[in-house]
């Protein structure tokens, strides 16, 4: 399902004109429209981390405490306890606190198991790991849609009305029908409910 049907089934359902252009629409209750659908699919992505946008990503060692460019163009948030070290066939512990960080680098003796935490757009390891070793984790995208002609989450927002949700696409219906409903400050409060009934479903 496009941006343009999802868009439409919701007004379908909400009781309004259904508009035959959604992106660069001068309508202002399309833009609205827009802009809801857009808000969805960046707080759905944020909700869960749903199987279809875990990614598994791997890089070498450097003998550095700051891996650069091991983190994925796309990351939005790390899958908790999956990261590992595969030559030395153990866990990297993370992403730890800041403070447990300078714990670490303050610490007189180094720690038998090597930790990770996310600082300037970069992982930091620590002890530092010696160079060409194979690190694997999952992640979750912040790609939640994509081109039409794409079979895999590629962007992170709607461009063209033919961009399609790697998201589901009634869920992201519903969650257009109660966000306008809020915004034109109608009662949205049972349109609410039947999307988080919904969601807690698909979860």
């Amino acid at each position: 399902m496009s941006l343009l049907t999802i868009v439409q089934n919701a007004t379908d359902r909400i009781g309004i004109p259904r508009p035959s252009s959604v992106i660069g629409s001068g309508d202002n209750q399309v833009r609205i429209l827009s802009g809801l659908v857009q808000q969805e699919g960046v707080t759905l992505a944020r909700r869960h981390p749903w199987q279809f946008l875990r990614n598994e990503q791997t890089f070498t060692t450097v003998a550095d405490i700051t891996q650069t460019g091991a983190l994925p163009t796309d990351f939005d948030r790390f899958i908790e306890g999956s990261m590992y070290d595969r030559t030395q066939s153990r866990p990297v512990v993370g992403p730890i606190t800041p403070q447990r960080w300078q714990e670490l680098r303050a610490a007189r003796a180094l720690s038998v198991w090597t930790s990770f935490r996310i600082n300037g757009n970069a992982i930091l390891m620590y002890p530092v790991p010696p160079e060409g070793n194979t690190i694997a984790f999952e992640y979750v995208s912040k790609n939640w849609c994509s081109g039409a002609a794409s079979t895999t989450p590629t962007q992170s927002a709607f461009t063209v009305d033919t961009d399609v949700a790697a998201l589901d696409e009634e869920l992201m219906t519903l969650g257009l029908v109660w966000r306008f409903l809020k915004a034109r400050g109608l009662d949205y409060g049972e349109a609410f409910r039947s999307y988080e009934d919904e969601v807690m479903n698909r979860m």
